[in-house]
This record gives structure tokens, sequence and C-alpha cells, in this order.
């Protein structure tokens, strides 16, 4: 909880999200564990954690649960003299910080019929092809939403929720998200370049409701990522049905794809990861190349 507050505090978006995936994985499973002193609290009990979520072949959310309390036993550690969050663990900066040793989740190569377990994967060309003409033909809203989603990189539905007319620059053809995913102090203005078509989809979706652009109520609410995971899903599983995909997927793995399928085409990293805001944190990043590859990520698109 003191973690979540320092999120909070930040201004992380993903506070909530954190904190009901704690509830759900640490508080709600282990009730006796959750109300035990934290100095008591043992690694041997944390891989319980992590453990039944694994064996449950729960591999996203335990990768998510093993970060989250990692994170918060180093926010606990890193907070002895920081005005800004001693604070909220003054009764855990002593505590040690069990959670350093905490193994990252192995996931299994292939399953008992040797074919590769659920989760994260690329789409071929095929399967991305029959996607498009799908959701191409798709009327209103709700085609726009995955046109405009997958036509500006599958950017993360999070941060396209946010998206409001104050972020879109129709002269120059564009969007800024907000990106403050990760361990950025300060949120990082994501400018992503817009194709005829993404405009187009934008205008599809405008309303006079409220002021934000992707959408499927005229701008009263953003969407968020289990509006167009639905969407998404609705598509793949007709896709699925027609033979036109091996498997459903999800917007997570149209973003995969799509990074995948642009490496294929020769599309630089360095202008994949400024396309779809990624990877760069580093000193090279943050302080010399100053250069917004705005008209690579159009070229990309």
């Amino acid at each position: 909880t003191a973690y979540v507050e320092q999120l909070r505090r930040a201004k992380k978006p993903s506070a909530d999200k954190v904190e009901a995936e704690l509830w759900r994985t640490v508080r709600d499973a282990f009730p006796a564990l959750w109300k035990r002193p934290a100095a008591d609290v043992t690694l041997d009990d944390l891989v319980r954690i992590t453990g039944l979520l694994v064996r449950a072949e729960k591999w996203r959310q335990a990768e998510k649960t093993r970060s989250y309390i990692r994170a918060a036993y180093t926010a606990a550690v890193a907070s002895r003299g920081s005005a800004g969050t001693a604070d909220l663990f003054a009764d855990f900066a002593h505590v040690p910080n069990v959670a350093r040793d905490l193994a990252t989740i192995q996931r299994p190569q292939h399953d008992d019929k040797g074919q590769a377990p659920s989760g994260k994967r690329s789409m071929s060309v095929d399967e991305l092809a029959a996607y498009w003409r799908r959701i191409k033909v798709m009327k209103g809203a709700h085609g726009a939403l995955l046109r405009f989603h997958l036509l500006t990189g599958a950017q993360r539905c999070e941060q396209l929720a946010r998206l409001t007319t104050r972020g879109y620059d129709r002269d120059a053809s564009g969007i800024t998200l907000l990106d403050s995913k990760g361990r950025r102090k300060r949120v990082r203005e994501h400018v992503v370049p817009l194709i005829p078509d993404a405009v187009r989809a934008l205008d599809t979706m405008a309303g006079d409701a409220g002021p934000y652009l992707f959408t499927l109520d005229g701008g009263a609410h953003g969407a968020v990522y289990h509006t167009v995971r639905e969407q998404v899903g609705k598509v793949t599983a007709a896709m699925v049905e027609a033979g036109e995909a091996v498997a459903t997927f999800t917007p997570g793995e149209l973003r995969i794809t799509v990074e995948t399928r642009l490496a294929a085409a020769g599309v630089s990293k360095e202008t994949r990861a400024h396309l779809q805001s990624h990877g760069l944190g580093g000193v090279q990043d943050a302080h010399y190349d100053k250069h917004k590859y705005l008209d690579e990520k159009r070229a990309a698109l």
C-alpha cells in the first residue's frame, strides 16, 4: 500500500492497476501472509505467491506480481533519506530486501502437445493482412478504433485512452501521447505522426460528447485496454473460425507484431523504439540524441 501511494504521489496512471493486481494476487490469495509483519516475511513466502500463479499457468500475472513486489521492496529500501517518500516507508526502511532474489518467471517453451504456450506471440504477415482486411470495412467508431490503434503502430491503449483534442495537431498531422511508463520521474511527450487513413479513423470516432479522441462514445470517455481487447477479440474469433488465424490475439500481441514486421521490413531499431516509445532510458537517448525521428516514424507507418 505504501508503494501504491508512492505511485499516486508521482501521478503514475498505473497506480490503480498495480493496487488491483496486488489485492488479487497477494491480499486475497494469501490473507494470513498479507497481515504478517513485513520483517517476518521471507523469500520463500514470496515464492509461494508467484508459484501459485505459475502452477495455474497465469504467466503474465505472475510476471507482473513479481515485478510489483520487487518494486515495492526496492522503494522501501531507497526511501531512507528521501524527502518525498520517507514518510510512506518509515515502518519498512529497515526491512531486508528479500524480494531482490525473487527469480524471473520461466515460461515453458512448449506445452504437452508440443505447441508454444499461450501468451505473447507475433502474428504472421498473412494473419496481419487478414486482420486489416476485416477492420478496414468495419463501419462506425468500432472499426475506426481498431484501425487507428493499428495505424499508429499499436500504441499502448492506456496512453491512447488519455488522448484528447489538446494532444492533436491537425496541421502537423500528429498526436502527442504522455508516456509515464516505467521508472520515469517526468512524463515523456511521445509524438506519433498520423498517416491519412489514421486521420480518417480519428475523424470517424470524433463527437461532441467530450474531448477524448480514442473513443467509442463520441468523446465522452477514452477507450481503455479492456474495451480495445474486447473489440480485437471479436474480430480475431471470427478469423480463427474462418481459418485466417491459428489463434486469437490481443492488442499487446498486435504491438509485438508491428515491431516484428517493421524489423523484417528493414526499419531500424532506433526508429522502432521511438515509434513505440520503449527502450529510451539510456544516457544517449536522455541527454544527447535530441532528434525527434518524426520523418522516420511517418515513413515506418
